[in-house]
């Protein structure tokens, strides 16, 4: 079996619900696929960078999943994902290894989040995109003020590093926590 992580974004109307969901959907898979849940991480309501025209709305719930199951599950967590009006977007990432810590908390829109620490120690280590895409003052970093990835030259990285930093950026983007440009107000 192998390692996912599920980021989920629930309609805001949905919030009371979504403990209970998170539950159901975490006894399924241990239930019916006999997989193992890791974490899930409840990250509470947000203010989303852009409006997700399908739901009509500029907030999210967002919850975070970390599994150990087989490919069968994934298709049908990947199913019930879908077909669920509670869920407005979903994200599902393959992982090398199980992660049980929690994340930190999300960034809010108009928050200014600045580079801890450990923020900067893994600019010079070796990353993943799958470790940081939920990191938002980290990936901040690395766009500019109209929405363009700085290139690696610029950066400081190396090549490998600014693919890791695109894909992370480009699902957060995804998931409205980066705004895909300026003009997202």
């Amino acid at each position: 079996m192998k390692h996912y992580e599920f980021v989920i974004l629930f309609h805001p109307n949905q919030s009371e619900r979504v403990a209970e969901m998170l539950e159901r959907y975490a006894s399924q898979i241990k239930e019916q696929f006999s997989g193992h849940v890791h974490r899930v991480q409840d990250l509470e309501r947000k203010k989303l960078q852009y409006t997700i025209k399908s739901a009509r709305t500029a907030k999210a719930h967002f919850a975070v999943m970390n599994v150990e199951c087989s490919e069968e599950c994934i298709e049908k967590m990947r199913s019930n994902f879908k077909f669920n009006d509670a869920i407005i977007r979903f994200l599902i990432i393959r992982r090398d290894k199980a992660v049980t810590d929690n994340n930190p908390a999300l960034l809010e829109k108009d928050e200014k989040g600045s580079l801890s620490k450990a923020d900067r120690q893994i600019a010079s280590q070796g990353f993943t995109a799958e470790d940081i895409y939920l990191n938002i003052a980290f990936l901040r970093e690395y766009v500019l003020e109209t929405g363009r990835i700085i290139p690696c030259r610029a950066a400081g990285v190396t090549a490998k590093q600014q693919r890791q930093l695109s894909r992370a950026i480009k699902w957060a983007r995804y998931l409205s926590l980066m705004p895909y440009c300026d003009r997202h107000r």
